[in-house]
């Protein structure tokens, strides 16, 4: 079966063709332009994680300190009444 076109059929179907082209480039160009600035939104959200992350650790740096302050003291008020419990006997 052969498919007879007369100029005029061909004129619409190569102007729908150009249409529907141009049309997805175009979708294509914003998307590429919206994909740039998801990844600069992503980046500022991830820095916002990471200085959030960096704060809560420094939190956590702290009480392992003062728990370990208080470990320690502890420990030498034990070692101190160990002793003294020992030389009183």
């Amino acid at each position: 079966m052969e498919l007879k076109l007369d100029k005029t059929t061909k004129i619409i179907l190569g102007a729908i063709a150009l249409g529907l082209f141009l049309n997805v480039s175009h979708i294509f160009v914003d998307k590429a332009y919206a994909n740039d600035w998801d990844v600069v939104v992503e980046l500022n959200k991830s820095n916002v994680k990471i200085d959030r992350m960096q704060e809560n650790l420094n939190i956590i740096d702290k009480n392992v300190r003062v728990l370990e302050k208080i470990i320690n003291t502890a420990e030498n008020n034990l070692k101190s009444e160990i002793n003294n419990v020992c030389n009183v006997n």
